[in-house]
């Protein structure tokens, strides 16, 4: 089942990394499927798939984690992982 849902992630991923040749983000600007493929491509970093050969896919990631709405809804998580951490 795991081999099964990577795969189709990884055809995702491939499309994603077609669209994102070349550009920042999917259309001509940033838009909510920015901040949506974010979050996915985020999912497959945290389960640990190797993701490197999706190269445009990751600029977008870098990028995308550079913008302020992105670090302060990561430091928020943060903060309640951690006050989830202390009430277990």
């Amino acid at each position: 089942m795991r081999r099964l849902a990577r795969e189709q992630l990884f055809e995702n991923y491939r499309i994603a990394d077609d669209m994102l040749a070349g550009r920042e983000f999917f259309f001509d600007h940033f838009t909510a499927v920015d901040a949506h493929f974010f979050w996915c491509f985020r999912r497959g970093t945290q389960l640990n798939l190797d993701v490197a050969q999706f190269g445009h896919c990751m600029a977008h990631f870098e990028l995308m984690k550079q913008r302020p709405s992105v670090q302060k809804l990561l430091a928020y998580e943060s903060e309640m992982q951690a006050a989830f951490a202390k009430a277990a």
